[in-house]
């Protein structure tokens, strides 16, 4: 009685509207300008390597669509770049997950393969921008009408396991499917490179935080706590015996002396506990005083030890990237775009007239917004909702909001609404309604004034997961990013972006879909360990065959796996494993338990 007392006035607080919650807080325009400069400290205090390196994890997927619909002027890219910042920027201070923005994929394949009878392509550029009105309202209602959850209970969990796998795998064999299109050789943009990608990528996203290392590390830490008086101590004697004019270049040194001194202490300590030990110990010691005695201030020249000095820091940041145990994760995708922007700025350093390439590069010229209604027809917005958001719909309900927000719960548990999670709900951390909305009003508003239809992608979640993205911090530097590069370099946008290797690129779509699959199969792991403590607890048995639940959540997960991956259709293979989950796995049984609990509520 008192926990529901208590759930009774927490959820008394939110109709009162208190402007202490965070929800309110983020929503209500009076507190609208303290709500963005705390989520500003936030930023700059989530600043890192690894949220940079996460904000480039969807490039692979956003760069090629972006480019290739602009080449066959289907959107300005320009406006399309600048609007797709202010997403990401309103994204990333939205929520605290790196929750990207793409290119609808079902529009963008459509406009770029699809033809009419007459030969010509099936969406122009104003039937894709209707398209992604259409689309976009069509969500919209669905999330402000809470009609998402309907859609969110017809689809079980084990089929939207199969969508993110599938999904996956997709855009992994897209990845190698465009690498296999590439030269072995003559060119720096061949199969060559991209194997050499992959090779460095397994070894920078390899589980370098083993429990073994984990534990080191933690006790190593204890360890340098529990010496940090003594440390200090031996490095003030240090430094109060040197000169005020090189103390910047001695103070290492001196630190090192006084950790050799501590250490010495610390191996007497372990040589009198084990007399054993006593003379590899001495000679222990006496090689660290000798090391420490080399690297001790000398009578050399002050600009020899300047120079020493800078090339030992130099050498120490230009290897970071071959640490095979780095204390933070490696920060993949930064390290993948400078391979990138090194080739492509070879690549247009390079180019003659006869390339391809609009050279030289100016700066500004293009407008960052236009009015892409104006040459809209009746037409228009026929092939716009037959070709284009028919077939975008259930890819944006299924991928763009079910299956993002399942995502976005299994990676960042710590975030999850704990009132969400008392219900069982798959979207404590972001919900199903909220991210309809948000897809919704961005097209709605955004696509009128240029931008090309975008939605939030579970393949994206994961690519910036992946490398290393944890807070909306890495999606608004990466909003950042477009809006200058939009900005400064509008019109050459096209051509900076054109001349990124595919090999790159390739890579990163590859990694995307794998993370993709590896969150999808544990995902449905997941669901079989429920059923299972959940038949366990019913039938009062502790002997459940675990392996009968696998195959047949399997079975329904790898079905709609296929038929994604056979026919490339999100909704067909949402559609056939729903069929599969009624008639070979639990569907069935669960709706007549519901009828049955229906009919003795009415009675």
């Amino acid at each position: 009685p008192n926990t529901n007392e208590q759930l009774m006035e927490l959820a008394a607080s939110f109709d009162n509207n208190d402007t202490s919650s965070p929800s309110h807080s983020k929503y209500s325009p009076i507190n609208l300008l303290s709500f963005c400069k705390r989520r500003t400290i936030e930023h700059y205090n989530n600043i890192s390597l690894s949220e940079l390196s996460g904000s480039l994890g969807d490039l692979g997927t956003f760069i090629p669509l972006t480019v290739a619909l602009a080449r066959e002027r289907k959107i300005a890219l320009a406006p399309a770049l600048f609007w797709a910042g202010v997403s990401n920027i309103i994204t990333g201070y939205t929520w605290d997950v790196p929750m990207c923005v793409q290119p609808m994929k079902s529009i963008s394949a459509v406009a770029l393969t699809d033809t009419n009878g007459s030969g010509n392509v099936g969406l122009d550029a104003q039937s894709v921008t209707t398209a992604g009105i259409l689309t976009g309202g069509a969500v919209l209602l669905l999330g402000v009408t809470n009609l998402i959850e309907i859609v969110n209970w017809i689809v079980p969990l084990t089929v939207v396991c199969g969508l993110q796998i599938g999904v996956g795998i997709r855009l992994a064999s897209k990845g190698m499917t465009d690498i296999q299109k590439l030269p072995w050789g003559g060119g720096y943009d061949c199969i060559g490179m991209a194997v050499a990608c992959a090779l460095l990528s397994m070894f920078w996203l390899r589980d370098s935080g083993s429990q073994k290392d984990k534990k080191k590390q933690e006790q190593a830490k204890t360890d340098s706590e529990g010496n940090t008086r003594n440390d200090v101590m031996a490095t003030t004697g240090a430094n109060s015996a040197t000169s005020s004019d090189e103390d910047v270049f001695q103070e290492n040194d001196n630190v090192e002396m006084g950790k050799v001194l501590n250490n010495s202490h610390q191996l007497e300590t372990a040589t009198s506990l084990n007399p054993r030990s006593s003379v590899s110990t001495t000679a222990h010691t006496n090689e660290r005083f000798d090391f420490a005695a080399s690297s001790a201030p000398s009578s050399t020249p002050r600009q020899q030890k300047q120079l020493s000095y800078y090339l030992r820091k130099v050498w120490s940041r230009a290897c970071c990237c071959l640490n095979p145990f780095p204390k933070t994760p490696h920060p993949v995708g930064i390290y993948l775009f400078l391979i990138g922007c090194i080739f492509a700025a070879v690549t247009l350093a390079t180019a003659g007239p006869d390339s391809g390439y609009d050279l030289p590069l100016y700066f500004f010229g293009a407008p960052v917004a236009i009015n892409a209604m104006k040459d809209v027809t009746s037409m228009s917005w026929w092939n716009g909702f037959l070709q284009g958001a028919l077939p975008q719909l259930p890819l944006t309900t299924l991928n763009s909001v079910i299956s993002v927000c399942c995502l976005a719960h299994t990676l960042y548990p710590d975030k999850r609404d704990p009132a969400l999670e008392e219900k069982h709900r798959t979207d404590a951390v972001i919900t199903r309604r909220e991210v309809s909305i948000s897809v919704g009003l961005m097209n709605l508003i955004l696509v009128p004034l240029g931008s090309m239809p975008n939605c939030h992608g579970a393949g994206g979640l994961a690519g910036q997961h992946r490398f290393g993205a944890r807070t909306g911090t890495s999606v608004v530097i990466l909003g950042v990013g477009k809006v200058l590069l939009a900005i400064f370099l509008g019109g050459s946008a096209l051509t900076l972006l054109d001349a990124l290797p595919i090999a790159v690129l390739s890579i990163m779509i590859a990694i995307a879909g794998l993370e993709l699959v590896s969150t999808g199969v544990k995902v449905l792991f997941e669901c079989v360990q429920k059923e299972k403590e959940k038949t366990m607890k019913q039938q009062g048995n502790e002997f459940v065959d675990g392996k009968a639940i696998l195959q047949k959540n399997a079975t329904v997960a790898m079905v709609t796996a296929a038929v994604i991956i056979a026919l490339k259709k999100t909704h067909y293979g949402a559609l056939s494993g729903w069929v599969v989950h009624m008639i070979y796995g639990d569907g069935f049984r669960n709706f007549v338990v519901w009828i049955k609990k229906k009919r003795a509520a009415r009675s």
